[in-house]
């Protein structure tokens, strides 16, 4: 019986090695896994969807680390990069935005570990929305700061072996009823 996610994640990447950063129909491999991941990423905030049809090739070092890498994030995050839409907000650096299907949650994807709290002037949530980080169970505090949003992240994932995933962090914005 084959993974869900697994299929996912190689529809998703054989999707993108086709079209993301290339004209022309190029099916260049991005260099390294990360970039794999950005790609699959950068792809899901600007509304693209890949090709289901594709396929990675297992056989391939390079592209066995890209969707080992890649799976291992979507196994927490898939529910920001599938059936999402644009988000439609302005550009930040290192984040990225995706908004569900019905429009309920924002999805805001930081590169990198934000630190002690993730700031953003791109979003101002509505009064009573819930905030969680992809991996982890509890929401998290946050206010709006003037134009500035400010999440709390949790003590316990200071420390990076706590992280829930790597490289990228899944903040969910989710508006109240």
């Amino acid at each position: 019986m084959r993974s869900d996610r697994g299929f996912l994640v190689l529809a998703l990447l054989a999707g993108l090695w086709l079209t993301a950063g290339c004209l022309g129909g190029c099916r260049s491999l991005p260099a390294e896994p990360a970039d794999a991941l950005r790609s699959l990423i950068a792809a899901a905030a600007a509304g693209e969807r890949p090709d289901p049809h594709a396929w990675v090739d297992p056989a391939d070092p390079a592209r066995s680390a890209a969707f080992l890498q890649v799976e291992q994030w979507v196994n927490v995050n898939a529910e920001a990069v599938t059936n999402v839409r644009a988000a439609g907000l302005p550009a930040e650096p290192g984040r990225f935005f995706t908004v569900s299907a019905d429009g309920r949650v924002t999805y805001v994807i930081a590169w990198g570990w934000p630190g002690a709290q993730l700031r953003t002037k791109a979003l101002r949530p509505l009064p009573g929305a819930r905030v969680r980080i992809l991996g982890w169970p509890e929401e998290l505090r946050w206010e709006q700061l003037g134009a500035v949003c400010v999440v709390e992240t949790p003590r316990e994932l200071a420390d990076e072996e706590n992280h829930p995933c790597e490289r990228a962090f899944v903040f969910r914005f989710e508006a109240p009823r």
